[in-house]
């Protein structure tokens, strides 16, 4: 155990050498114990009881010196946990972008599989005792083991907070934010304090720091297979639905079409055909440019 608290409190240091990194590595790999130890101690100074004992021993030191000398290693430890840029096997803190029409699988330091569409970008941080990313644009179907660290995503107006389970969030531009629970179960945090739990085949959509529920059929999200379905959604998301996979930006050019309802099932993996529908079922007009594609109303 001894060994175990001086790797967690080294691993907790910022500028480790490359050859620490590998005497660390070669430690955990030794032996089952060795990890277990090593976790125990993490999960310990994640605990009520871990932080009690460090307030304990904080309180007794001005009182009593014999007290304080039998909590320091406690104490010691806790303080070596609470510094930032942990390093090693659990740490993971990077910003992934995907450009417009390419679809990317990343797996994470703690073992989630993450799905991300075209134009998306995802910022994680990760290490010993958090698993966070904030999802800033796009879409993204996240499958997260359970691994006693909780999981939360950002996604401006709120945080998604999970423990192991499958979902997928889809952030608009416009500020609106979809979150489809496959398996498991999920929280939605709003920034105005209220909150909402979903448990699978929920819809939760968060939007102007609101938090609704809706119904949906938890199959595989449609966008993964390159799909749009919707009984009720704007022409404004639909088009970013599409924008997603399509090589030449596409814009709705005045608010009147952006306004326009539809319904349907889209094949948003192919854009020229979802115009040319478009264009002959909602009476818009689609204008092809060299740098963009304008999706106008006839009276806009």
């Amino acid at each position: 155990m001894t060994e175990a608290a001086a790797w967690v409190n080294w691993s907790t240091r910022q500028g480790a050498s490359s050859e620490e990194a590998a005497a660390f590595d070669r430690w955990m790999s030794a032996s089952e114990a060795h990890q277990a130890a090593f976790a125990d101690l993490a999960a310990m100074w994640r605990s009520d009881a871990m932080g009690e004992a460090a307030r304990l021993a904080a309180s007794r030191k001005r009182t009593r010196r014999r007290s304080w000398l039998v909590l320091a290693p406690i104490a010691a430890l806790a303080s070596a946990m609470v510094v930032i840029g942990i390093v090693g096997p659990w740490a993971d803190h990077r910003m992934i972008e995907t450009a417009r029409g390419e679809r990317r699988d990343v797996m994470l330091a703690d073992g989630s599989r993450v799905t991300l569409s075209g134009s998306a970008r995802l910022l994680v941080d990760q290490n010993l005792l958090r698993r966070s990313v904030v999802l800033e644009q796009g879409e993204a179907f996240f499958d997260v083991p359970h691994d006693g660290r909780p999981f939360s995503v950002g996604v401006g107006d709120g945080v998604v907070q999970v423990m192991g389970t499958a979902f997928n969030v889809d952030r608009s531009e416009g500020g609106r934010t979809e979150v489809d629970l496959y398996r498991g179960a999920v929280r939605i945090n709003t920034r105005t304090g209220t909150s909402m739990a979903l448990v699978p085949g929920e819809r939760g959509v968060l939007e102007h720091g609101r938090a609704r529920k809706a119904a949906f059929t938890p199959s595989a999200p449609d966008w993964m297979g390159g799909w749009f379905d919707t009984s009720d959604a704007t022409l404004s998301q639909l088009v970013e639905e599409m924008d997603r996979f399509s090589q030449t930006p596409i814009v709705v050019a005045d608010e009147r079409a952006r306004r326009i309802r539809i319904s349907g099932r889209f094949r948003v993996a192919e854009p020229s055909s979802v115009l040319d529908l478009i264009q002959t079922a909602y009476g818009v007009q689609v204008e092809r440019r060299t740098d963009r594609i304008l999706i106008k109303s006839k009276a806009g």
